[in-house]
């Protein structure tokens, strides 16, 4: 496996320490250990490449059954990286497999048996930094940026309370962003948080920064220590249309009569992930007659949303555990009575209910005064990368409109 030179090296060291030898052939007849390194081929199970390498049945069984809770041996994916050792009698003496550039499962014989673990693998966390202009969308500036679309979605989560990145972005429009990754031998193992971020376009001005203070409390801030998130969504789903709106008279569409709707009607395929619109508990989840699978959360200042008609639960949604703004609890049905799928939204404090679609844009909480000093360190510190890429980069658009490409489809305009 690429980027596993490494942890190659060390099970060629083990294996020059046991007096062994690392082959990729067959078991050699000798008195001492051999050892052996190599990578999955497609097509290639572990087990019939332990095979190909003369490990008897009975001790690929004995393997599989110490790694079972951790692994099974025939759906192993290619490309992951193994190492073993065996002894005279062809018994493994211990095993390595590699994954992936994390994860470590090893099996060791101590005391006639197989003693196995699952290790994380030490990363190395690095910060990166980018900039970029936007010609047609934010998704292909910040990909020809050299940035990923796993970037752009968490880029657009931060914002998701100032700008609709789906209609609102203009040609010109500026966008920064720094985050962290994890790399294991010059590798990219996995991507990070975003850790600050920049938007500067005709729709105004926005700067995120991600700040965790000493109680663990972590949230994205504006330069002032305001919280980005709003305390409700604009709407638990990505829908289609709004099929019925908050009223006091509608005319029912299963019952035909006139009676109240005290909420709003999402219009959205079956399974669409629907998500709590506000950190809090799960109050019900069930069947409810009419109202079919349903969802009621509670919320800070006597607040309590419903989410009504759903096809199913999400998985861990249950009475008393708590949620968080954004996380998905439920998807989309058409559950009790409903003429199609969709989702009743419902808002209530106290006894009266609410039109969601009127609900205040008040915010989450701010930095607490105490951590307001931390809180301007890190603000100060991560500002002034975003204000050194969106330089850099406007002097690289400057180049390029001087060059007479602006209006091309160049990478840094796309």
């Amino acid at each position: 496996m690429r980027g596993s030179s490494a942890w190659l090296a060390l099970a060629l060291l083990l294996a020059c320490r046991s007096g062994g030898s690392s082959s990729s052939g067959s078991i050699p007849s000798s008195d001492g250990p051999s050892t052996y390194v190599d990578t999955l081929r497609r097509g290639e199970s572990l087990y019939t490449a332990l095979r190909k390498k003369g490990v008897g049945p009975k001790y690929i069984l004995e393997l599989s059954r110490s790694l079972k809770r951790l692994v099974n041996l025939r759906r192993v994916m290619p490309g992951g990286t193994y190492a073993f050792s065996c002894d005279s009698t062809g018994a493994i003496v211990w095993f390595r497999y590699m994954p992936d550039l994390e994860t470590e499962l090893v099996a060791e014989r101590r005391g006639g048996k197989l003693e196995v673990r699952r290790r994380k693998l030490p990363l190395e966390r690095v910060e990166r930094s980018l900039a970029g202009v936007i010609g047609s969308s934010l998704y292909d500036a910040v990909l020809a940026a050299g940035g990923t679309p796993r970037l752009v979605w968490k880029f657009a989560d931060i914002f998701q309370w100032e700008v609709d990145f789906h209609t609102e972005p203009r040609p010109g429009d500026r966008f920064a962003v720094v985050w962290e990754e994890y790399r294991r031998d010059g590798r990219t193992v996995r991507e990070g948080r975003i850790l600050a971020a920049a938007y500067i376009g005709k729709v105004g001005e926005f700067w995120a920064v991600y700040y965790k203070d000493p109680r663990g409390h972590e949230d994205y801030y504006d330069l002032k220590g305001r919280s980005l998130r709003k305390a409700f969504l604009r709407s638990p789903l990505k829908y289609r249309r709004i099929s019925s709106r908050f009223s006091r008279r509608r005319l029912h569409p299963v019952l035909r009569r006139y009676m109240p709707h005290w909420g709003v009607d999402y219009a959205a395929p079956p399974g669409t992930p629907v998500h709590a619109t506000a950190d809090g508990v799960v109050l019900f989840r069930g069947y409810k007659g009419p109202n079919g699978n349903m969802v009621i959360l509670g919320h800070r200042n006597g607040y309590r949303t419903y989410y009504l008609h759903l096809s199913r639960f999400a998985r861990g949604i249950r009475r008393g555990r708590m949620v968080r703004q954004g996380q998905v609890i439920g998807y989309v049905g058409a559950t009790g009575l409903a003429t199609g799928p969709h989702l009743d939204y419902r808002v209530r404090r106290g006894r009266k209910f609410l039109n969601p679609l009127k609900l205040g844009a008040s915010r989450a909480p701010s930095v607490p005064k105490r951590y307001l000093r931390e809180f301007r360190a890190v603000r100060d510190r991560y500002t002034m990368e975003l204000k050194e890429a969106l330089k850099e980069e406007m002097v690289v658009y400057e180049d390029l409109d001087r060059s007479s490409l602006s209006g091309s489809s160049g990478p840094f305009l796309r």
